[in-house]
């Protein structure tokens, strides 16, 4: 089995060198251990630094038999319309994706690589989240944080999305189709939810690399946007409970314009949620709540809890375990 591995990358100068020096040892970690891997850049509006710097990469990879390395240059494109790209031009039995600010584990591969030998045709990891803060705004302090495998088969919810390093086979992505290329930051976890019913799942215990967080990464940063497109992958599965407020006037032009795909009307309670009359006074309360220091939402949510105070975020997930 041969596996293609795809990154898309725009504007990724400053992540490049490591990048480089992390993939060529992965490379020849995996070639050593006698695994074919087609590596596919998908360089995005290059700059000239990036066409050289991948160029180069790609001659060292091809150069030393650590499998081949084909960079395609393209016009701007989102990130899922390249992995669509990165797999039309690749024959290769499996794939997987590294985002060039992220560190794959080579061992963590070779453990999904012989799961999908195995007869499993998705694969997923824990992850660790690394994260660099300042303290004072002076002294820099790196947090490590091993993230749990979030993506549970028997269970499909919102915090049910698959991580930044998983694995499938092409024939399941031939079975459910390309990622939709509409979606800028959730397509990965919606096409894993059109994958649910019918994978052959299996979870790899152990981290399947480093979550590089630095204030840029389009994912699990909370933003309008990520909201607004997980709550598309439910509106399209009918998981009214797992709706959350967002800027309505953003929800309703993302659903008409794109998300809906020509599904029948939403019903009136849930239109009523997302951007009737008090949607955009419950999105702005429970966006200033979300954005609190932890100490305070888990102090609000534990006085809305026994009914002392008025809570959005509460009142979301009591929604949630409402309409289950």
């Amino acid at each position: 089995m041969k596996i293609a591995l795809i990154s898309s990358l725009y504007r990724c100068e400053r992540h490049l060198p490591t990048y480089s020096a992390a993939l060529f040892g992965f490379a020849k970690r995996i070639s050593q251990a006698g695994v074919a891997v087609h590596y596919l850049p998908i360089v995005n509006d290059a700059s000239q630094v990036e066409r050289e710097q991948i160029d180069k990469l790609a001659h060292a990879i091809n150069a030393a038999y650590l499998g081949r390395m084909t960079p395609q240059y393209v016009p701007r494109e989102s990130l899922y319309a390249s992995w669509n790209r990165g797999l039309d031009h690749s024959d290769a039995e499996g794939f997987s994706f590294w985002n060039a600010d992220d560190i794959r584990a080579a061992d963590a591969f070779l453990a999904g690589f012989r799961a999908l030998q195995d007869g499993a045709d998705l694969v997923d990891f824990d992850f660790t989240r690394v994260a660099t803060f300042r303290r004072m705004g002076l002294f820099p302090r790196t947090e490590r944080m091993l993230v749990p495998c979030l993506y549970d088969p028997a269970r499909f919810s919102r915090r049910n999305g698959i991580g930044p390093f998983f694995m499938a086979r092409r024939s399941l992505y031939e079975a459910v189709g390309p990622f939709d290329a509409n979606f800028q930051i959730a397509g990965d976890t919606e096409w894993a939810s059109r994958a649910f019913h019918i994978s052959r799942f299996q979870r790899i215990p152990g981290s399947g690399g480093d979550f590089l967080v630095h204030g840029e990464n389009l994912s699990n940063t909370g933003s309008d946007r990520e909201d607004i497109e997980v709550n598309i992958i439910h509106m399209r599965r009918g998981n009214w409970r797992e709706l959350r407020p967002v800027d309505p006037d953003a929800m309703r032009a993302a659903w008409q314009e794109w998300g809906r795909q020509g599904q029948l009307e939403l019903p009136a309670e849930q239109v009523e949620y997302l951007w009737g009359a008090g949607a955009k006074t419950r999105w702005r309360r429970y966006r200033r709540e979300r954005r609190q220091p932890a100490w305070l939402r888990r102090l609000r949510l534990a006085l809305a809890a026994r009914g002392w105070l008025h809570s959005e975020e509460w009142a979301a997930a009591r929604r949630g375990i409402a309409q289950s």
